[in-house]
Formats: structure tokens, C-alpha cells, sequence
């Protein structure tokens, strides 16, 4: 078939060029999608966290008086209800855990003044993809996983 207009005939230099432009940004862009899915899983694993930390703390706070939240915090029963709370959602410790990886180990409560409890969470976060980031010949790879440590206060509610 014959093209309508022959400047739409493509050089012969030109050939294959869009396969050579696609092995070069192709590498790119996947790095790209994978850093933004990355990212996405990050997030969502903190805000998962950060919502299970105030449920604990919330519940933990109602059991607590102002001026004798040691009370609270020496009772194992509301301890143990608010660390199953922070880690498994519910007060039974039931099912599986909020984050994978995630263990009533990671939750830990105090009493800071004798108005206030607090929650003291640590989830060592580790990507879905990768472990480290490549170097590519250029020194040591980056280790992706890390600790996502957090602590929240709030005064007794009784």
C-alpha cells in the first residue's frame, strides 16, 4: 500500500527509533509506578496505625481518673483490652493483626503525669516489592525497610 502523501513515508534512519525511546523510559516509568504503589502502601500503613493508636488510647482514657491514671495502667485487664484493641481491632485480640507484622509486643503504655496515659506504638514497615533500592554499581544498595514509631497522649476522661 502506498502512502496518500509521500511525506508520510518514514525515512529509513527513523525505523526502530520508538523501540529504542521505549527501552530507555520503560525502565523509568516502572521505577516510577513502583515508587507511587511504594508510597500508597506507606501511607495507608500509617494511617492504619495512627487510627488503631487512638482507638487504644481513646479506650484507655475512659477507663482512666484524673489524678489516678496509674490505676489504669496497673489494671492488666484494660491493658491488655486496649493493646488487643490497638493491635487487632477489637478488645478479644481476635483475628488476624491491623498490619502484617504487626504484635501486642509493639504497644506500649504509660502514665507521663497523673492526669494523662499514653500509647507508644512501633511497627517496623517493609515494602511489598523491594528490600533495597539498587545501586547500580555505585556504592551500597538503600535499605527500604525502616520502624514507624509514634506516641500519642491524652488525659483520663473519667
Amino acid at each position: 500500500m502506498k502512502p496518500i502523501f509521500e511525506s508520510q513515508k518514514m525515512p529509513k534512519r527513523q525505523r526502530g527509533l520508538a523501540a529504542v525511546e521505549f527501552t530507555i523510559a520503560a525502565p523509568i516509568l516502572l521505577m516510577l509506578f513502583i515508587g507511587t504503589a511504594e508510597l500508597g502502601k506507606l501511607l495507608y500503613d500509617y494511617n492504619t496505625l495512627s487510627k488503631a493508636q487512638r482507638n487504644g488510647i481513646r479506650y484507655l482514657a475512659a477507663q482512666a481518673s484524673p489524678g489516678q491514671t496509674e490505676a489504669a495502667i496497673d489494671n492488666t485487664t484494660f491493658i491488655d483490652n486496649a493493646t488487643n484493641l490497638v493491635v487487632y481491632g477489637n478488645l478479644a485480640g481476635t483475628g488476624d493483626p491491623l498490619l502484617e507484622g504487626f504484635s501486642t509486643d509493639d504497644v506500649t503504655f504509660d502514665d507521663p503525669t497523673v492526669d494523662d496515659v499514653r500509647v507508644t506504638v512501633t511497627y517496623d514497615y517493609s515494602p511489598m516489592i523491594f528490600n533495597a533500592v539498587p545501586s547500580f554499581g555505585f556504592g551500597t544498595p538503600t535499605a527500604l525497610n525502616f520502624t514507624l514509631s509514634s506516641s500519642i497522649t491524652m488525659r483520663a476522661l473519667l
